[in-house]
């Protein structure tokens, strides 16, 4: 999935071929969940990946996943993994190696 274009549920519908409605609908039975409820799962879990693999700063690992606005990401990482996305990677950094 191409997470960092900015998806609507139009964009999506049309994508697969389907009205609005159609796509809603299917996507709960099939999944459980909304297609926008969906993204921004992957969203969140694709920048919890990076927030520890990499030392991209919150906005910018924001926008890579799609989000523009990087206070927006954090308010949706925060109600996913119940911490801020500072304390996620500050919890999951791994120690130095020493030699």
């Amino acid at each position: 999935m191409r997470l960092a274009e900015p998806w609507t549920l139009d964009t999506l519908a049309e994508q697969v071929h389907l009205s609005r409605s159609q796509l809603v609908r299917s996507f709960d039975a099939t999944v459980g969940t909304s297609p926008m409820a969906f993204l921004r799962q992957m969203r969140v879990e694709r920048m919890a990946r990076l927030l520890v693999s990499t030392d991209l700063s919150i906005a910018e690992t924001a926008r890579s996943v799609g989000w523009k606005n990087q206070f927006h990401a954090s308010q949706c990482f925060h109600a996913a993994y119940g911490v801020s996305p500072t304390e996620y990677r500050r919890q999951h950094a791994t120690p130095p190696r020493i030699a």
